[in-house]
């Protein structure tokens, strides 16, 4: 009765941890991935999976992905507009937070080179109209000092009536002067509820 109990137990965990990573493409078509197959390839604009339950590998262009839930992390494509009216090329982002009014969008990836190694950041306030209201582009080199720290001062300005964000995003402290600390909130870029 044990074995028994404990297999149901396995199964309705596993069922339960399968289920928090999938995504619904642009037709609504929903697909489980499995959480340890996932793979966001910047590069050629690509989400690499294996479906639950499955072992060979496909993949769903950026363009063509609706949404993904990774675990605590939401994924979404969006074709954004600037402020000159300019419309920039559809592609995904994280999905950081979104109050009746805005969104925070975050772009991270890391470029390997022989000796180092530089992440780039690419950080979107957009209305709910998909226009970018503020944003911030760098990277983690010495020159982009400047570029970062603007982030706490449009965080206060687009989400500081978000208690549960602005206490995440506090636990990363902006005390260094090369504003460095603060990007450990966006390399977890964890979607959280605006309340």
């Amino acid at each position: 009765m044990k074995k028994i109990l404990s297999l149901l137990l396995f199964l309705v965990t596993c069922g339960a941890f399968a289920q928090t990573t999938y995504f619904f493409d642009k037709k609504g078509k929903k697909t489980v991935m499995r959480d340890d197959t996932v793979d966001i390839i910047v590069v050629d604009e690509r989400l690499t999976y294996a479906e639950d339950g499955k072992d060979w590998e496909k993949y769903i262009r950026f363009k063509d992905l609706d949404y993904a839930v990774i675990g605590p992390m939401l994924f979404k494509s969006f074709k954004l507009t600037t402020a000159k009216g300019k419309t920039k090329k559809e592609t995904a982002y994280f999905v950081i937070t979104e109050s009746e009014e805005k969104k925070l969008l975050c772009y991270t990836y890391t470029v390997v080179g022989k000796y180092t190694s530089i992440d780039y950041y690419n950080i979107y306030f957009v209305d709910n109209n998909n226009q970018i209201l503020d944003y911030i582009e760098f990277n983690t080199s010495n020159i982009f000092i400047g570029a970062r720290a603007k982030i706490t001062p449009f965080m206060n300005k687009h989400f500081s009536n978000c208690e549960t964000v602005m206490n995440r995003f506090n636990e990363f402290e902006d005390n260094d002067d090369k504003h460095l600390n603060i990007l450990g909130f966006f390399s977890k870029p964890y979607h959280l509820k605006c309340n």
